[in-house]
């Protein structure tokens, strides 16, 4: 099994449904009220930021004022990696469900600060608003956190997406891949992504992989699969994403020097060089990938999921491919999309604009 992550080590480079109108309902918090907001380039961050570093300023995913009146409650994501550090001030709080496929049992604690990568997946998609450290995208949405192994069968593989569909996943979040998936394991992926949600369609994004190659058969390329590639902050490719004619879309990931500002694990656990339990967008161990860009998309879908439960998974993919900003100078073909690409990249507030009219 393959990891979709990036850890950038100075020069070296490691590859690796309610909705809202509930009586209870009450808005999110102002994002810009965390502290580590104006350095998240990828939610749009600070103009001065954006500046001071150079960036495109459309590098992000144009959210509007939709993080300030969504946070994805009612809606549960599922996060299949390696292990969760629950006991990060940024997700105490949160509602999260556990699940080990090695012990069967509810411990899903990071093995040691190799194991990283799960805490920070989730907090792009889940961190809290509390005014300590950053926006997660869905800070309302439930975790259902499913912990892989290193090595795994296909039945292991294929028991995580089953907990995943008896724990009431409308989005599973997959920052890895094997290059070759199984029969057994894409018929599974298959089944939950047509019939789940009570035959709506889960919807289940996967990261499409930092190897800069063709995605082949890789668990990303199954066509009922959301594929995620990553942007820079120059508002292109980044120069690592797979790619292919599976390939749905962009969303940023960074590259040197420009990590996506998430979660690390706290204390000594952690691998940040520079500010204890984050790491930070130049921190030299900064979150840089394609498994950003795919918890991104996740938690996107997840305010989307918010306003239009009802709405199925061919639907959504139909409306994530033509609100995406079309960007890059590789030219899309009639349809709309190549193979670098995708058909784009996501573009929030166009997302809910398209879903609006869908829906009506």
């Amino acid at each position: 099994m393959r990891y979709r992550w990036i850890i950038v080590l100075t020069l070296s480079l490691v590859l690796g449904g309610c909705g809202e109108d509930s009586t209870f309902y009450s808005p999110p918090k102002n994002p810009e009220s965390e502290p580590f907001y104006a350095q998240q380039w990828y939610l749009k961050g600070s103009e001065e930021f954006i500046q001071e570093e150079g960036l495109s300023p459309d590098a992000h995913i144009h959210p509007g004022d939709l993080l300030s009146r969504y946070d994805g409650s009612g809606v549960t994501v599922a996060i299949i990696d390696g292990g969760l550090d629950q006991t990060h001030e940024e997700l105490q709080k949160i509602r999260i469900v556990g699940y080990d496929v090695a012990t069967g049992k509810e411990d899903i604690s990071p093995a040691d600060s190799t194991d990283y990568h799960g805490t920070a997946v989730t907090g792009i998609i889940a961190a809290q608003r509390n005014g300590k450290g950053i926006a997660g995208i869905a800070s309302g949405a439930k975790i259902v956190f499913l912990k892989y192994k290193r090595e795994m069968s296909d039945g292991e593989t294929i028991a995580l997406f089953e907990k995943a569909e008896e724990l009431g996943a409308d989005i599973v979040t997959c920052c890895w891949g094997t290059y070759h998936v199984s029969k057994a394991v894409k018929d599974y992926i298959v089944h939950l992504a047509r019939e789940g949600r009570h035959g709506k369609g889960t919807l289940i994004v996967f990261a499409a992989g930092n190897d800069d190659r063709e995605m082949g058969i890789d668990e990303s390329a199954i066509p009922e699969v959301i594929a995620v590639g990553a942007s820079d902050g120059t508002n292109h490719r980044a120069w690592y994403s797979n790619f292919g004619p599976n390939l749905d879309i962009l969303a940023p990931g960074g590259d040197y020097g420009l990590g996506v500002t998430t979660l690390d694990l706290s204390g000594e656990m952690g691998i940040s060089t520079e500010n204890p339990d984050y790491l930070l967008f130049d921190d030299p161990n900064a979150f840089i990938a394609t498994s950003p860009a795919a918890a991104i998309v996740s938690g996107a879908l997840a305010l989307l999921l918010q306003k239009y439960p009802e709405i199925t998974r061919e639907e959504v993919e139909r409306i994530l491919h033509d609100s995406a900003d079309k960007i890059g100078e590789i030219p899309y073909d009639e349809r709309g999309r190549n193979d670098y690409y995708g058909w784009g990249k996501l573009n929030l507030k166009r997302l809910f604009l398209s879903a609006q009219t869908l829906r009506r």
